[in-house]
């Protein structure tokens, strides 16, 4: 079976797979890692309510096969809130 490397990015951080894992093709490496993002998601958000998340599927050569993105906004209208008077 082939050997896929899912790196994922968070803002400035990245997380390098150097292990990386097997699995049956392409589509279920990338299915792993549009998996993981929503995991990646529940961390608290930045102050903003903004957040980009990348993973990328790799062969064991470090060719990038895949990219799965995964983008986060949120904004709140206090304008909009009834008031309590």
């Amino acid at each position: 079976m082939p050997r896929y490397f899912l790196d994922f990015q968070d803002g400035e951080m990245w997380l390098k797979d150097e292990e990386g894992q097997e699995y049956e093709s392409l589509q279920a490496a990338r299915d792993a890692a549009i998996a993981a993002l929503p995991d990646i998601g529940r961390e608290a958000p930045p102050h903003d309510g903004k957040r980009d998340f990348l993973a990328i599927v790799r062969d064991e050569r470090g060719a990038e096969l895949c990219t799965v993105r995964l983008n986060l906004a949120a904004e709140c209208f206090p304008e909009r809130q009834a008031s309590d008077r």
